[in-house]
C-alpha cells in the first residue's frame, strides 16, 4: 500500500510542478511559494479538524518548527538556483534520496543491504540523465539535504499524530515561514504586498494537487521507511516527462530523458521489492 501512496504523490507533485511553469514566469518566487503555501495550509485544516489532536511533548513542536524553516528555506534556494542554472540545480536536488539514506541510519531505525544502495543509486543517475549536466549545484545539493532532514524528521514525527493531521503542522509552519518573508522582503523579492484575486486563483488548483500530494506522501511514510519512500516518490521525474511532452510541448532530448526513465524505474523496483 505505501508504494500506491508514493507514486500517488509522486504523480501529484509532477503535475503540480508542470502546472506551476507560467505562473513562476510571472510572479517572483518569493510571492508565488508564499501563496501558494498558504493556500495549501488553509486546505489540509478540513482533514485536521477530523483526524488531528495536539501532542504535549516539547520535542515534537521542535520537529514541526524545523520542518517549517527547512521546508520553506529548501524551496526559497532550489527556486534562486533554477534561475542561475535549472538543469545543475534539478540534477543535484535528485540526490535527495541518497542523502536521506546516508542519514537515516543514524536518527531512525533504518539499515539496507546492497540492493537498496544500488537502487537509489540508479535513481539518481537515472535524474542526471533528465537533465544533462555535469556541473555541481550547491542550490541542488543544499537543497537535496534539507529534503533528507525534512523527510527523516518528518518520519519521526509522524510516532506521535495521524499522517492526514501532521501534514497540516507541516504545511502550516512552511507557510507561517514564508508569509512572514513575504511581508518583510519588500517589493523587490515578493511585488506587492497585496495579493491580488486573480493570483489566488491561479495557483489554487496547483494548491489542490500539492495538499493531495502531501497526504498521500505521509500515509507512505508512516506505512514504510523514509529512505524507500524518498526514493519511490523520485518517479515524479518519470510522470514530469510525460507531463512536459504532452502538456508544455517539450520534444528536446527525449531520448535521453526516456533512458533516464528506465533508469529511475530499474532503481524504484529494486527499492520496492
Amino acid at each position: 500500500m505505501w508504494i500506491a501512496f508514493a507514486t500517488t504523490c509522486a504523480f501529484g507533485n509532477a503535475l503540480w510542478t508542470a502546472l506551476t511553469k507560467p505562473i513562476v514566469q510571472d510572479l517572483p518566487p518569493l510571492r508565488m511559494m508564499a501563496i501558494f503555501r498558504v493556500l495549501v495550509a488553509l486546505l489540509l485544516v478540513v482533514p485536521f479538524v477530523i483526524f488531528g489532536h495536539l501532542p504535549a511533548s516539547a520535542t515534537f513542536w521542535l520537529i514541526v518548527a524545523a520542518i517549517g524553516a527547512l521546508h520553506s528555506a529548501r524551496w526559497l534556494i532550489i527556486m534562486h538556483g533554477v534561475k542561475h542554472d535549472y538543469f545543475s540545480t534539478y540534477a543535484m536536488y535528485n540526490t535527495a534520496p541518497l542523502f536521506t539514506l546516508i542519514l537515516a541510519p543514524t536518527m531512525l531505525p533504518e539499515r539496507f543491504g546492497p540492493t537498496v544502495w544500488l537502487g537509489v543509486l540508479a535513481i539518481i543517475a537515472g535524474g542526471a540523465m533528465f537533465y544533462r549536466t555535469s556541473h555541481i549545484s550547491l542550490y541542488g545539493l543544499v537543497g537535496a539535504v534539507m529534503t533528507a532532514f525534512v523527510n527523516i524528521l518528518s518520519k519521526q514525527g509522524l510516532n506521535e499524530m495521524h499522517p492526514a493531521a501532521f501534514i497540516l503542522l507541516m504545511q502550516g509552519s512552511s507557510a507561517v515561514v514564508l508569509g512572514i518573508a513575504f511581508l518583510v522582503a519588500g517589493d523587490r523579492w515578493s511585488g506587492p504586498g497585496r495579493v491580488r484575486r486573480g493570483e489566488a486563483l491561479r495557483i489554487a488548483p496547483l494548491a489542490v494537487l500539492s495538499a493531495l500530494a502531501g497526504m498521500a506522501f505521509m500515509y507512505a511514510l508512516s506505512l514504510d521507511t523514509a529512505t524507500r519512500v524518498t526514493a519511490v516518490v523520485r518517479t515524479n521525474l518519470i510522470f514530469g516527462f510525460i507531463f512536459s511532452y504532452l502538456m508544455l510541448r517539450e520534444k528536446s532530448d527525449w531520448q535521453w530523458k526516456l533512458g533516464g526513465a528506465l533508469l529511475i524505474l530499474t532503481g524504484t523496483v529494486a527499492v520496492a521489492l
